[in-house]
């Protein structure tokens, strides 16, 4: 099974987490600021992934201050460290002054659908298709006279399409913001990551097109999957599964680090789950239910070396035994 690519974070969320570390780390938190903690914590699972990343790396790196082991390690490029650097170290950050996210976080609250936290929903629109949203996924609906249209919004969705019941066949399309997928009578799934958007197909087969207008086409078909951005699709990757485990209510780890397997788990969790530097690499395998995370995480340490700890609430962390 493919391996899940690292997710791409936005460098202000980095930025607010590393405050938030920060904070942390000064011993000096109230009472209403570890609330505030734990609601900026549960408002998005980006949060969480920023979070864990600036965890890992201060604690890779405990000889630097908390803000320049996040200026300095989990940036890709040197554009973005620098503008993590910039905003980090000489911006003032604050959770109050991120203006950046309000639009975003208020497009998925205000979409036709929301999912929230940990919830996975099924939904059969007009036409009798099928669409099962994942956590924290938002979607938005617009069936019309010539086109039947998904936007979306944030998260995940799984879809099987039905044959059009309006008298005529109407395209069946899902916009992301990075462009379009087209269903060619098919399952498929499609995800919206911070920076560009990825589409497996489980059934029959799709067409790309990506923002950028001199982008161009590309079919995608059964047992395959690929990541796109507004001006490029990447090479396309195989794909063992018949539909994505999450709509099974199961997480499934195919030799996949722990840090890895934490960041899925998160997305199904209120509150955040990471692991010590020197047992993130620790390879997991098997097939987790998502009803119950706790135990998920009781599992864990009941078959690895490993105990899981609770630094604060919502906070859990693992750490070797």
């Amino acid at each position: 099974m493919q391996q899940k690519r690292p997710l791409e974070i936005d460098p202000r969320i980095l930025a607010e987490a590393a405050e938030w570390f920060a904070l942390f780390r000064s011993g000096r938190v109230q009472a209403n600021e570890s609330a505030q903690w734990q609601a900026w914590l549960a408002a998005h699972p980006d949060h969480q992934t920023a979070w864990s990343r600036v965890e890992f790396h201060i604690e890779r790196f405990k000889a630097l201050p908390p803000k320049a082991a996040l200026a300095a390690l989990t940036a890709p490029d040197l554009q973005r460290r620098r503008a993590i650097k910039h905003l980090v170290l000489l911006g003032g950050v604050g959770l109050a002054s991120w203006q950046f996210s309000r639009a975003g976080y208020w497009q998925a609250w205000t979409a036709d659908y929301h999912v929230a936290q940990g919830q996975i929903q099924t939904i059969t629109l007009a036409d009798g298709s099928t669409v099962v949203l994942d956590s924290g996924s938002a979607l938005n609906v617009a069936f019309g006279a010539d086109l039947r249209r998904l936007q979306l919004v944030s998260g995940e969705i799984y879809i099987e399409t039905a044959k059009d019941n309006a008298g005529w066949q109407r395209p069946f399309v899902v916009d992301t913001q990075d462009g379009r997928i087209r269903a060619l009578g098919t399952r498929f799934s499609v995800s919206q990551q911070a920076d560009r958007s990825e589409v497996t197909v489980f059934a029959d087969s799709v067409e790309i097109q990506p923002a950028h207008p001199i982008s161009p086409k590309q079919q995608l078909h059964a047992g395959q999957n690929t990541r796109f951005a507004a001006d490029r699709i990447e090479p396309i990757q195989p794909n063992k599964l018949d539909k994505p485990a999450w709509t099974q209510g199961v997480i499934v780890a195919d030799d996949i680090p722990l840090s890895e397997f934490l960041l899925q788990l998160n997305r199904y969790r209120q509150g955040y789950v990471t692991c010590a530097p020197e047992i993130a690499d620790m390879r997991i395998i098997g097939s987790f239910p998502l009803k119950d995370t706790d135990k998920i995480l009781a599992s864990l340490a009941t078959n690895l070396p490993v105990k899981i700890t609770n630094p604060l609430p919502l906070w859990v962390k693992v750490l070797p035994r």
